[in-house]
């Protein structure tokens, strides 16, 4: 076993790749032996059939990676010329390619999902946007009361030096009342 982190990486995805590659070599292996069954009960239309779909499995292996472009080539070739021993012409103008399947919508899924999202996504910012102006409400109503707070504390701290200036001016009057007196006397 390997002691290294990417090559144990590497062992786990080489036997994904091993298993893919065994099952599309499997299906080239069917789709040839069906061109061979079809040749030896010397039924031409099945046998051209079966080449062609032969050869289209081939050609997927090829961009699959699963085996060489040349030896795709030559099993193509192989193919062809075994299958050519039974097909005659009218085999090969009766030939009608099976009708391909229609894909399955997946889109309406995809759209459902975005329009679902875009929707939560929607109702999601009309609920922040509410919370943000309660947020600022709180906070203009804050700062007004600490705004009057400050008012009244600023007017209270003028009212209690104004009563001080007065009574200093009082008691400054009564002492130079006071001195005057002493003075006289």
């Amino acid at each position: 076993m390997a002691n290294i982190k990417s090559q144990k990486k590497r062992i786990i995805t080489n036997e994904k790749a091993r298993l893919r590659n065994r099952a599309v070599r499997s299906e080239l292996k069917t789709a040839t032996r069906a061109v061979h069954d079809a040749v030896e009960a010397k039924n031409g239309a099945e046998a051209y059939a079966a080449a062609l779909a032969a050869c289209r499995l081939l050609d997927r292996a090829v961009t699959k990676g699963v085996i060489h472009k040349n030896q795709a080539a030559n099993r193509k070739s192989g193919i062809m010329k075994l299958a050519n021993t039974v097909v005659t012409a009218e085999d090969i103008a009766a030939y009608k390619p099976a009708e391909k399947k229609a894909p399955a919508k997946t889109g309406s899924k995809k759209a459902a999902a975005k329009a679902a999202r875009k929707e939560a996504q929607a109702a999601a910012e009309k609920e922040k946007d509410k919370r943000r102006k309660k947020t600022q409400k709180e906070q203009a109503a804050a700062a007004k009361k600490k705004a009057e707070a400050e008012a009244a504390a600023a007017a209270e701290d003028e009212a209690a030096a104004a009563e001080e200036v007065e009574e200093d001016a009082k008691e400054a009057a009564e002492e130079a009342a006071v001195e005057e007196a002493t003075d006289e006397a």
